[in-house]
């Protein structure tokens, strides 16, 4: 069939079926068998009537589907007005769409004489403790990253101290002891001055401080949580023990032998009651200024002084009878340096004593620095646990000799020791 009579042809069935056949179709009938397309024209007629059948059914499937959109609305708003006294909204509804499922089956297959209705039952309140499932969250949490750590107070011995390092297990000095005579001017022909003393070896041994943590194998993906977890806690953690053991450490077992341990304690000297000295109506910056002497008497240059807070803060506040604030003419700063001495403040040191010292005197040598170690201990491996070890090995002195250098007391028995008869 030529081009010419292929389009006769096709406005001839366009004619009969009373519309445009479109470009894609005409291509098609282009392939098909010149019999073929023939027989469609001598059935033109029947093709219109089916052409016909098959708008009406398309027309018939729209309706249905705008019943069913209209089911399934009213669907909604039913669900929406009604809750049930006993169960709750999403169990009843499951309930419904299980009983109903055949129904929607037949939705779903386009049978629009499926009809469908589901009635919640009682009305009820809206609550979340009923309707929201158990752990869900309404509205949805925003969670922060890191985890909120239990406050602990900040260690800090270590930046007033002298600290350096040791190549042993063992920290040895030679020091003088027990000495004998005294240089002084001597005349021609007399015998000269002797001096002597012993020279006695001293030594302080390393000791170790250990923390683990365990944390979930998945948690090492996470390299930031981990740096935290090992930064913030067992790092702190071995320094808060170091902290402590230099300050206060009794020298037992496997402590450290601390500042305090070896501290002169407070002597009043020519500041005590019935002494020349002896101070009118006392307070603490006074005691401070006595010891503060103490450690100068005992040839040393103190350079700090150690109180708890609420002792800095009590001094802060005090008032003379008619209530003006107090500042002590050697105090300066807000009562924050005492004769030049500045004063740390911390919960280290206990509530109504204090510390003053040449810091200097106080030695500190780390055999090994802050290490850590990530392994598998007993069954962590079948718990996805993974062990995460910190240690520091150390030694603390203060040489004999240097005992001076500190004044430990208490305020209330110092005020009263140089309080004026």
């Amino acid at each position: 069939m030529n081009e010419q009579e292929f389009n006769a042809l096709i406005a001839k069935i366009e004619s009969s079926i009373g519309t445009k056949i479109d470009d894609k179709l005409r291509d098609g009938f282009k392939n098909l068998d010149p019999q073929i397309l023939k027989a469609i024209n001598d059935n033109s007629v029947e093709l219109k009537k089916t052409v016909k059948d098959l708008e009406d059914t398309n027309k018939t499937l729209v309706d249905a589907q705008k019943d069913q959109a209209g089911l399934i609305e009213g669907l909604k708003t039913q669900i929406n007005q009604n809750r049930d006294s006993n169960l709750s909204f999403r169990e009843q509804v499951k309930n419904l769409l299980i009983e109903n499922k055949d129904a929607l089956k037949s939705m779903k297959e386009g049978d629009s004489k499926s009809n469908i209705r589901m009635t919640v039952k009682a009305v009820g309140d809206m609550l979340v403790s009923t309707n929201i499932v158990a752990a869900a969250q309404i509205p949805l949490a925003e969670r922060e990253s890191g985890i909120t750590r239990i406050v602990q107070r900040q260690p800090f011995l270590l930046e007033l101290v002298n600290v350096g390092t040791i190549s042993s297990n063992l920290w040895e000095w030679v020091q003088q002891a027990n000495k004998d005579g005294a240089a002084g001017m001597t005349a021609e022909g007399v015998k000269k001055n002797q001096i002597d003393f012993d020279l006695a070896l001293a030594s302080a041994p390393v000791r170790k401080v250990t923390a683990f943590i365990k944390v979930s194998k998945e948690m090492l993906d996470d390299v930031d949580l981990i740096e935290s977890e090992i930064n913030q806690e067992l790092s702190e953690e071995i320094k808060l023990v170091i902290d402590a053991q230099v300050l206060s450490g009794d020298g037992t077992g496997q402590n450290l032998t601390g500042i305090l341990e070896n501290a002169t304690a407070f002597a009043a000297g020519t500041f005590a009651t019935g002494q020349a000295n002896e101070v009118s109506t006392p307070n603490n910056a006074d005691a401070l200024r006595v010891a503060i002497n103490q450690v100068m008497i005992n040839q040393f240059q103190p350079n700090y002084i150690l109180m708890h807070p609420s002792d800095v803060a009590a001094m802060d506040l005090a008032k003379a009878t008619d209530g003006h604030y107090i500042l002590p003419p050697f105090s300066t700063n807000s009562n924050t340096v005492v004769k030049g001495i500045p004063i740390v403040s911390n919960t280290g040191i206990t509530e109504g004593d204090f510390l003053v010292g040449d810091f200097t005197k106080s030695g500190v040598r780390f055999r090994e620095g802050l290490v850590f170690d990530v392994g598998y201990e007993n069954d962590d491996f079948t718990k996805n646990f993974v062990t995460i070890l910190a240690e520091a090995r150390l030694v603390h002195r203060v040489k004999s000799n240097y005992y001076g250098a500190f004044v430990t007391g208490d305020f209330a028995v110092a005020k009263a020791a140089i309080a004026k008869a």
